[in-house]
This record gives structure tokens, C-alpha cells and sequence, in this order.
């Protein structure tokens, strides 16, 4: 309930992912400060092999059509989609071949950039810089 204001306090954080609600970036101000919230999401996750999803090819399906609805809609407007991968989930052989997959998938597509969050985080506020107070006062 707190970590925003937190981790603003604290300072030194380009950003923070706490929150599942939205699919780009957007700015707040935390106790007058300006603020870069990259969100996050769990559903396009290698976690999904803890539970639901058993094979490469479940999690390449799942995450691939993700991909492809959301560069669809990206036609008309900016989408960003987060991938969550754990070393100890996708590293396993017969998981990271649907990496490899998704990866190769993606790579046939116009337009797509695969970054870390930090490189998102570095291009908004590059290129959407904050807007002024006033912004999800909190």
C-alpha cells in the first residue's frame, strides 16, 4: 500500500513496477515529486510453469497470441507488453525452447523492440518527459 511513496522517499529508483492496471507507462507525482510507474503484469510470465501451463509450446501459445492482439492493436496506438522470465523456470531446456520460439516469432515482426524495463523506463522519460505536478497526487 505504501511502496510508491517508499520508494520515492527513498530516492534513487528510475521507476517502479507495482502495479498491474495498465500496459504503458505513465507518470505521478508522489508527495510533490515526479515519478515513472512502468507497469507489470503476471499474465505473459514463466511463472505460468509453476502452475497452469506444462509445456514450451502452452507458454509459446499463450504469450504469442498476447503478442500478436496486442501488435494489432499497436497499429493505432502504442503498446508495450512485459515478459516475466526466471532463470530457474525458463532455463529448463524443454521450457526455453518456447523463449526461443516467441523470440523468433517476434523477430519476424516490423516495429517490435525487446529491451529490459530499464531501456523503457530511459526511452519515456526521454520522450514523454513528466508533465508538471498535478499528476495522481499520492
Amino acid at each position: 500500500m505504501n511502496t510508491r511513496r517508499l520508494v520515492v522517499e527513498e530516492g534513487g529508483f528510475l521507476y517502479d513496477s507495482d502495479y498491474y492496471g495498465d500496459e504503458l507507462p505513465f507518470w505521478k507525482t508522489v508527495d510533490g515529486k515526479p515519478h515513472l510507474v512502468v507497469p507489470y503484469t503476471l499474465t505473459h510470465n514463466d511463472t505460468k510453469f509453476a502452475g497452469s501451463v506444462g509445456t514450451a509450446e502452452d507458454w509459446f501459445t499463450l504469450v504469442r497470441d498476447g503478442f500478436d492482439m496486442l501488435y494489432r492493436e499497436g497499429a493505432s496506438h502504442p503498446k508495450m507488453m512485459s515478459v516475466g522470465l526466471h532463470m530457474r523456470l525458463i532455463g529448463h531446456p524443454a521450457r526455453a525452447i518456447g523463449l526461443e520460439r516467441l523470440l523468433d516469432h517476434m523477430m519476424k515482426h516490423e516495429g517490435v523492440w525487446i529491451t529490459r524495463r530499464e531501456d523503457i523506463a530511459r526511452h519515456w522519460i526521454a520522450t514523454h518527459p513528466y508533465p508538471g505536478r498535478g499528476l495522481n497526487e499520492a
